[in-house]
């Protein structure tokens, strides 16, 4: 007869516990959210909202962890993962109000001998009070004594441990605050006593997740795993994706690119789709296909502001396809600028190519023309093919406000010329 294993005793994983906070990209999140706290700083109701949006979304980031962990999930955290609702941080918030803004009043009316016994109580009682909190959703439930004591039933000595951890951290957390307070001027402290908050409040909340999770069989609670998060932009994504690698897998790239096809039909895909969309094409060896989809996909970029990666494919497509390029001349100049400022003078210079012929009337036409000219004649060695886009540009366009640089650029070419190196012709 096999007996349950009994969980492993909370020192020797304390030190994991506690780096929990330092993984994944919380550090960014609890900094991001700590100088978001220094506009607390404003004056009357409009620094009260963003202390109490502070708190909010500080007491997501612990729900997030208590709740990930007790379903078994221990990797850190990654901004995308944050699934707690503003709801669930409020809950909390609220719980933190009813348990300690009366011992606050007490305090202030009755002395402090049973302010400190209604504090030692809420040492105490609130963990147990917090886990009831997130598992049922219930302050009722959460405030119910006889609650919190089968809970402390069961879980026996580990609760008293996860409880000296648990107070261990918020009155280290409240000293170092009040130590920065101090130390720091002009209320700077609040800078670093936000994130020791953070980090001890997401901390504490994973230890409690962590009892929850090696206490469930005691507890009788549910672990089946969190829901999944999505490795693409939802769980469709997830799904046609699989679809399409088993495809791919089985030799059939043209059926697994039909398949991810059909997210593009519908509102559209995440880059990642539409990258592995362009490999099965290749694959497939349908150069038409992958020209007509990176058409849209490379506007798509540029409309999003990824220009370096809508150049990306632009060059990858125009070594498969020769000439492709994009339809609209604002793409074609963005384009252009874009391979200018990297250094890809060729790209450059190839992506306007005839671009006066194909779009006269464009008013980029005249900066494009600079551009690829300049190339053309600092890089490329191709001063005749400059000097010839210039004049016909600034005979076309002679009052544009780039005719000034196009003249000078002009007259130097002209020089070079007429000093007998016009021999550069490209």
């Amino acid at each position: 007869m096999t007996h349950p294993r009994r969980p492993e005793p909370l020192l020797p994983r304390l030190p994991s516990l506690l780096a929990y906070p330092a993984g994944g990209q919380m550090l960014a999140i609890m900094a991001a959210l700590s100088l978001f706290r220094l506009l607390a700083n404003l004056p009357s109701l409009l620094g009260l909202l963003f202390e109490v949006a502070f708190w909010v979304m500080g007491f997501k980031l612990a729900v997030e962890a208590l709740t990930n962990t007790a379903h078994g999930r221990y990797a850190p955290l990654q901004g995308e993962d944050v699934l707690a609702t503003d709801g669930d941080a409020i809950e909390q918030l609220l719980l933190m109000l009813v348990v300690y803004l009366p011992i606050v009043v007490v305090a202030a009316w009755f002395g402090p001998v049973p302010a400190l016994v209604m504090l030692a109580l809420a040492v105490l009682f609130m963990p147990a009070a917090i886990m009831l909190l997130a598992i049922n959703h219930s302050h009722a439930n959460a405030l119910n004594p006889l609650a919190w004591l089968e809970l402390i039933g069961r879980l026996g000595g580990a609760y008293v441990s996860a409880v000296l951890v648990f107070t261990a951290l918020g009155f280290l957390s409240a000293l170092v605050q009040a130590l920065f307070d101090v130390a720091l001027p002009y209320g700077m402290g609040v800078l670093p006593g936000s994130f020791v908050a953070l980090y001890s409040l997401v901390a504490s909340y994973h230890l409690l997740g962590d009892l929850l999770h090696r206490h469930h069989r005691e507890l009788g609670l549910d672990i089946t795993p969190a829901v999944a998060r999505t490795t693409y932009a939802n769980p469709m994504e997830d799904e046609t994706m699989a679809q399409a690698e088993v495809l791919a897998q089985q030799g059939q790239p043209a059926a697994a690119a039909e398949r991810l096809a059909g997210l593009f039909r519908g509102r559209g895909a995440s880059d990642p789709v539409h990258d592995r969309y362009r490999e099965l094409l290749v694959a497939a060896g349908d150069l038409p296909a992958l020209a007509a989809h990176d058409r849209e996909y490379v506007s798509s970029l540029l409309e999003t502001g990824k220009d370096k990666r809508a150049l990306a494919v632009v060059a990858d497509t125009r070594q498969r396809v020769p000439g492709f390029e994009p339809a609209l001349p604002g793409h074609v100049a963005r384009l252009v600028a874009q391979a200018a400022r990297t250094g890809q003078s060729q790209l450059a210079v190839a992506l306007a190519e005839g671009f006066e012929q194909r779009f006269p009337q464009s008013p980029e036409l005249p900066q494009v023309v600079l551009t690829a000219a300049t190339l053309q004649s600092e890089r490329l060695g191709q001063d005749e093919p400059a000097r010839q886009r210039l004049q016909a540009v600034l005979g076309r366009h002679p009052d544009h406000a780039l005719a000034g640089e196009m003249r000078t650029l002009l007259a130097a070419l002209e020089r070079v010329q007429a000093s007998g190196g016009g021999a550069r012709a490209g």
